[in-house]
């Protein structure tokens, strides 16, 4: 190749990364790059180990113990079984902000059942009082409170089009400082110290923050088990009746929270594919599963993103005159099939996500290009 056709290559390959860099900071291909993200975790589904359990409050649960809310001597004796069962710890996913002024005993009850068991993680959420109002982080009761042994964030991460695809493990009011509820319940649950090793995420800078901001910060992308019913559950009514073994809770991680409709949240995941929604306790199920097993997935952030991309741009100048690959078409093809590949082969194999669509925007656009000017020169030849 002749020093002006390599000066050509790596001139067109600039202006690619150039148009790659606008096209990324524009985020015009976000919703492509879900699109593809989203179908293809709905083919990546796995089974989930024996670690987490559910304990639903479910239509056959309010239907044997009446409407909600259930006065909270019910949760406490709940936790009692679940306390002789041997579990490893509890995760509340239940919102308890108002104390019961008309049985404060049942508070009480509630409270020594959760000393009693010693590893139960309450939520915490911010709410405004009034609309338009003040965030407050909303905590249990000072009694239930005090009888917790730690906090959890219950912060689902929604993207901008309303659908959850990670989690956030820190968020606070000002400052993020809670863990999400699911790291809680597991480093209360930890047997050694050895498993409590860091994970990869990607962290943000927040400086100058209001206190009244809710912030979140350590994002991490989650490889959901599959859609809404995948994580093992079972009926809280027959947890408070006897009726569950206790081998089916020994040592495993128990997180109780709704799953009948019109309850609690109900969330869109990547997993999902807009059909069945997931329960916010099967939410932090997938969550927990995910920390414990270092099965996180992380967001590349612009510069990777950037780097990477620019290096697949190069491979069409690298490829373009081999025999075989003498047409801008053929050499598209191959490169947009390689930009796809290498997406998925980095999420599967190195818990990384590269959006590819930016970079196949760029890749088309070249290949309308050099079609217009090979057509050009045949025509002038």
């Amino acid at each position: 190749m002749s020093a002006v056709g390599m000066l050509g290559r790596v001139l067109g390959w600039m202006i690619g990364v150039a148009v790659l860099t606008l096209v990324l900071a524009s985020g015009v291909a976000m919703r492509l790059d879900n699109a593809f993200y989203d179908t293809h975790m709905r083919h990546w589904d796995y089974r989930p180990g024996d670690a987490v359990v559910i304990v639903a409050i479910d239509p056959k649960s309010l239907a044997a113990v009446g409407n909600w809310p259930w006065p909270r001597a019910v949760h406490a004796r709940l936790l009692d079984r679940l306390t002789e069962a041997g579990v490893r710890a509890v995760g509340m996913d239940i919102t308890m902000a108002e104390p019961d002024l008309r049985h404060p005993e049942n508070d009480e009850a509630l409270a020594d059942a959760m000393r009693r068991n010693g590893r139960v993680v309450m939520p915490v959420f911010p709410e405004a009082a009034e609309l338009g109002g003040t965030l407050e982080e909303m905590l249990p009761t000072p009694e239930l409170a005090g009888a917790a042994a730690a906090f959890g964030h219950v912060d689902a991460a929604k993207d901008d089009d309303g659908v959850v695809r990670g989690a956030y493990l820190k968020a606070g009011l000002g400052s993020p400082y809670w863990s999400a509820l699911a790291v809680a319940v597991r480093d209360l649950g930890q047997r050694s110290a050895g498993e409590h090793e860091p994970l990869s995420l990607r962290r943000s800078v927040q400086e100058g923050a209001s206190p009244y901001q809710w912030l979140r910060d350590d994002y991490v992308m989650l490889h959901f088990a599959g859609p809404a019913g995948s994580f093992d559950q079972v009926s809280y009514v027959d947890v408070l009746e006897g009726r569950t073994p206790a081998s089916l809770l020994k040592n495993r991680w128990v997180l109780i929270g709704a799953t009948a409709a019109g309850l609690g949240d109900l969330l869109d995941t990547s997993a999902s594919g807009g059909n069945e929604r997931m329960p916010g306790v099967e939410y932090q199920a997938n969550l927990l599963e995910s920390v414990q097993d270092k099965n996180t997935l992380v967001p590349l952030n612009f510069s990777g993103q950037l780097m990477i991309g620019a290096a697949v741009l190069a491979l069409p100048f690298l490829l373009y005159g081999w025999p075989g690959l003498r047409s801008a078409k053929v050499v598209a093809l191959v490169t947009a099939m390689a930009c796809l590949l290498l997406s998925v082969t980095l999420l599967r194999e190195a818990g990384w996500w590269w959006p590819p669509t930016a970079c196949l925007a760029v890749i088309l656009a070249g290949t309308v290009l050099m079609s217009l000017i090979e057509g050009v020169r045949r025509h002038r030849s």
